[in-house]
C-alpha cells in the first residue's frame, strides 16, 4: 500500500520585551507499526489481534500561548486544541469464557480485542512551565500539563464515544531542583507525578495515580570525562502499568541505581 499525507507546522511569535506571545497550527500523522499490521500479542489471558486493514493516523492542531524570561527565571504556558483522526485503540471484540474466529478459545476473564480505527479523539489542555533561579547555584523547576480528552468512536466503535483514551492521565506534573554543590559537582532531585488513568478502551481497568523521586549527581573528573550516578525510583512506589482481566497487574521498574562514565572527546 502506498499513500500521500500532507504536513506541516506555520507558527508567530510576537517578542514583549521580558516577554513573548506564540501561536501554531500544525498538521501530522502516523503510519501504523508492523506490529499493529501483523503481530497479535497476549498477556495472560487476554488476547489482541493485529489487524493489516489499519490506516494512518493523521493529526490536526492550534495552540497558544506566552511567557515571561528573565535573569530570576521563565514563566510559560501555552493551551492547545488537538483531534486525531482514526486515532488506533485496542477495541474490546469480546469476554471469556468463549471461543472467536480468529484467536479461538478465550478463558474466564480474559478479553479479546483487536487494533482498530476507532472515529477521533479530541483533546484540550493547558501546559505550564517554570524556572526560579534562586541563587547562582540553585535552582527550582517545575512543569504541570493537564489534559481533558475523550473519544468519538463514529460508526466504527459507537461503544467507544465518551470514554477516555485509554494511558492517558488527566494529570501530569514534574518537579525539580538543580544544586552545583561544587565547581566540579552537580547534584539533581526530580519528582514527577501522573494520575489516575485507564488501561482498557472501555475505562473498566483503573490504574492508580503514582509519584517517582529520582536522585542523580554529576562529577567532573576533567574536560573530557564525567562520572554519573543516578538513584531511580528513590522510593521504590509502585507504578502499575497495567493490569489483566484475571487480575494480573504490570509495574513499571522498582528502584535502581545507575553507574555511568561519560566521555566526550
Amino acid at each position: 500500500r502506498s499513500a500521500t499525507t500532507p504536513t506541516g507546522r506555520a507558527g508567530l511569535r510576537r517578542d514583549l520585551g521580558p516577554g513573548f506571545l506564540r501561536a501554531a497550527a500544525y498538521a501530522g500523522f502516523r503510519p501504523p507499526s508492523l506490529n499493529e499490521l501483523h503481530r497479535p500479542f497476549r498477556v495472560g489471558n487476554d488476547v489482541t489481534e493485529a489487524n493489516a486493514a489499519l490506516k494512518p493516523e493523521r493529526l490536526y492542531g492550534v495552540e497558544a500561548g506566552g511567557g515571561v524570561e528573565g535573569r530570576a527565571g521563565s514563566l510559560t504556558a501555552t493551551l492547545f486544541l488537538n483531534r486525531l483522526d482514526d486515532p488506533v485503540a485496542n477495541v474490546t471484540i469480546g469476554t471469556g469464557p468463549a471461543t472467536f474466529p480468529t484467536a479461538g478459545f478465550i478463558p474466564a476473564g480474559g478479553v479479546l480485542r483487536q487494533r482498530q480505527n476507532v472515529g477521533r479523539i479530541d483533546a484540550a489542555g493547558l501546559e505550564l512551565e517554570g524556572r526560579a533561579n534562586l541563587s547562582e547555584r540553585l535552582a527550582l523547576t517545575g512543569a504541570v500539563m493537564a489534559t481533558k480528552a475523550e473519544v468519538d468512536g463514529g460508526a466504527d466503535a459507537p461503544q467507544l464515544t465518551g470514554k477516555r483514551p485509554a494511558q492517558a492521565p488527566r494529570l501530569a506534573a514534574s518537579a525539580g531542583l538543580e544544586w552545583k554543590a561544587a565547581q566540579r559537582l552537580d547534584l539533581f532531585l526530580a519528582a514527577r507525578h501522573e494520575g489516575a488513568r485507564f488501561e482498557d478502551d472501555l475505562n473498566t481497568r483503573r490504574l492508580a495515580a503514582a509519584t517517582t523521586l529520582n536522585l542523580s549527581a554529576r562529577y567532573a573528573v576533567n574536560t573530557a570525562t564525567r562520572l554519573e550516578v543516578e538513584l531511580r525510583n528513590a522510593l521504590d512506589a509502585e507504578v502499575a502499568t497495567g493490569r489483566t482481566g484475571d487480575g494480573i497487574t504490570s509495574y513499571d521498574a522498582p528502584r535502581s541505581l545507575r553507574v555511568g562514565v561519560v566521555y566526550v572527546r
